[in-house]
């Protein structure tokens, strides 16, 4: 039995942006380092005939003049309290 495709995505999107909030917390912290890397391919694409889809994830320090804005918050919803 499969779930709901759109339960589904708003689990992976509630997951995505729980990932987001534990990066944040985490670098502004200083508990976790700068550079994150996570990759994996998933076996099917419908896009392409015998494809698959890769997924990549990243993180890297960078100059803010060379972030890809793109109506993206600068600003975190977190701040450290000492």
């Amino acid at each position: 039995m499969s779930d709901n495709p759109n339960i589904r995505q708003e689990r992976i999107e509630r997951l995505l942006r729980d990932l987001q909030y534990e990066i944040t917390r985490g670098m502004m912290d200083g508990e976790i380092d700068e550079h994150l890397t996570f990759q994996f391919a998933v076996p099917t694409s419908k896009a392409i005939k015998n494809g698959a889809v890769w997924c990549r994830f990243e993180t890297r320090p960078m100059p803010l003049t060379h972030l890809p804005w793109n109506g993206m918050e600068f600003e975190p919803r977190l701040k450290v309290v000492k």
